[in-house]
């Protein structure tokens, strides 16, 4: 398939062109994979939200998965490039830029927004040749762990600190992202910003009921970087009763169903797969526990904050900037099943608890990571870069209505 020429005609097809005559400012936003995860959920949600004030459209590495799905269901223009994948292929990284440089002319964008790894480094290469300036965003980091090989971890320093000298801002998610940033040596400590993940409220609720059975819930992908395989051993300690659901897919599945078999438990443990219900099934849970090697600020603990439920994670990365210990839940040392099993022990021991800790979680959760600031101080991002370069759009758009000019505090962000 010649996928430059495949984007070439969804572009001059207009099926999902944007209208290049509005005036407004044009933001592509760029990630490498469209499954469900918490990159693909911030890029959603920001393209969604800054169409009032800007021309948006996405483009990712993979087609008939939850971010493509979604953004043509919103009317949101999406374009697949075929060759940008996750792993380190000097062949496919190569068409994948020329898949980039030629959405990137073709759109003529004002700004690049850009998640995850390989689209972060590929697209700020193209941009800067190209003279678009960009922001990057970083949503994990897991270089120098099990969940990527030494190569990639070995590449990985080196070019994100080259690539960042190609951009105009790095965002973190975290304020723990901000110091791994820091410490790596990444870009200008002026480049360099902190704005946590944010979600939508909604009205859906965790029931929590002290007279059935208690179910804990994780939802998160089966890779390295999570310890699935701990949250079993520490499950299959704690007395018989609750259950555990575990909802997401991934390559290492199996080896986790298969050590459910081998310690007895499999009868008390729901593997669920992929759902796009999740919010409904944490109405049904009583306990979220997410058992992690590394991250930044995971959008599932937030899910379970927002439906009032009281959280046991892994005390890694950014966790702690979300979970108070013993006010909305429990930090555990990751590796320590003894740890995880006492806690799990605890809460499903005590629905006075789990009813305090989620009731607390809510309130921390309305406080502190609702969408619409982190949509704000994104917004007021992509202004201040937009206005100290001078970009063309303004040119294009001398007569623009009030509502098109940044907002007044876009200089706090």
């Amino acid at each position: 398939m010649n996928s430059f020429k495949t984007i070439e005609n969804e572009i001059d097809n207009g099926s999902s062109a944007t209208d290049l005559n509005s005036g407004k400012p044009r933001i592509l936003y760029l990630v490498t994979r469209a499954e469900h995860g918490g990159a693909q959920t911030q890029v959603l949600d920001l393209a969604c939200s800054m169409r009032p004030d800007f021309e948006v459209s996405v483009a990712t590495g993979e087609e008939g998965c939850f971010l493509t799905e979604a953004c043509r269901e919103r009317a949101i223009p999406v374009y697949v490039l075929p060759h940008l994948q996750r792993e380190v292929s000097p062949i496919a990284d190569a068409r994948a830029f020329g898949e980039i440089w030629q959405l990137i002319r073709k759109l003529r964008p004002d700004l690049l927004h850009l998640h995850t790894f390989k689209a972060g480094f590929l697209a700020r290469l193209a941009g800067r040749i190209l003279g678009i300036p960009s922001v990057y965003t970083i949503h994990a980091w897991l270089y120098g762990t099990a969940a990527v090989s030494r190569f990639s971890s070995a590449l990985s320093g080196p070019c994100e600190r080259m690539a960042a000298r190609w951009c105009e801002r790095i965002i973190t998610v975290s304020r723990a992202g901000a110091r791994i940033v820091r410490g790596h040596r990444i870009g200008s400590p002026s480049k360099l910003v902190t704005i946590h993940n944010g979600l939508p409220d909604c009205s859906e609720r965790a029931r929590l009921s002290p007279t059935e059975t208690p179910v804990i819930t994780m939802v998160a992908r089966f890779i390295e970087g999570k310890d699935h395989d701990l949250l079993l051993r520490a499950f299959a300690r704690i007395p018989k009763g609750p259950r555990l659901r575990l909802v997401g897919d991934g390559p290492t599945r199996a080896s986790v169903e298969s050590l459910a078999r081998e310690l007895g438990i499999q009868e008390r443990v729901d593997f669920l797969g992929n759902r796009d219900d999740v919010a409904s099934l944490l109405v049904t849970s009583d306990v979220f526990v997410l058992a992690s090697r590394s991250e930044m600020l995971p959008i599932s603990i937030l899910e379970a904050m927002r439906a009032g439920l009281p959280v046991i994670a892994s005390d890694v990365g950014g966790v702690g900037e979300a979970i108070a210990h013993n006010e909305n839940g429990f930090l555990v040392p990751s590796g320590s099943v003894s740890a995880l099993a006492q806690a799990l022990t605890d809460l499903t021991n005590d629905y006075a608890l789990r009813l305090r800790m989620g009731q607390a979680g809510r309130q921390r959760f309305t406080d502190q990571f609702l969408s619409s600031s982190m949509q704000e101080r994104t917004r007021c991002i992509y202004w201040d870069v937009l206005l100290s370069l001078g970009r063309p759009w303004r040119k294009r758009n001398a007569a623009a209505p009030a509502s098109m000019a940044p907002p007044a505090n876009w200089q706090t962000a």
